[in-house]
């Protein structure tokens, strides 16, 4: 919903292991329409031209599961993620720990 009505986008988390780049790299492919993703097994008005298999990430923001899917993605050159999901687990601790996961595919008009 924040997209839809112009609030600031929030900075992505610092990750372990240096992943900044490559997770601000992903976002902003996200936000420029660059990569589909759906949570249908397939996009309007396009076929699956190649799949590259299912995709996850995992991590305790939400954010960097996010965008680190995407990052996957991108780095098969898939154009597309159908079938997203996401969940997220609750530790007796406290600390919440999201998955998201979907197919990495790549698209091509419908004839």
């Amino acid at each position: 919903m924040a997209l839809l009505f112009g609030a600031q986008p929030r900075k992505l988390q610092k990750t372990d292991d240096g992943q900044e780049a490559r997770l601000a790299q992903a976002r902003d492919a996200y936000l420029g329409g660059k990569i589909k993703i759906v949570t249908t097994g397939e996009v309007p008005n396009q076929e699956v031209a190649g799949t590259f298999g299912l995709i996850v990430c995992r991590g305790f923001v939400f954010e960097n599961a996010f965008h680190g899917l995407i990052a996957q993605a991108l780095d098969v050159n898939a154009d597309a993620i159908l079938a997203y999901r996401e969940s997220v687990a609750f530790h007796p601790e406290g600390d919440r720990y999201y998955s998201c996961y979907g197919t990495a595919v790549r698209l091509k008009p419908k004839k």
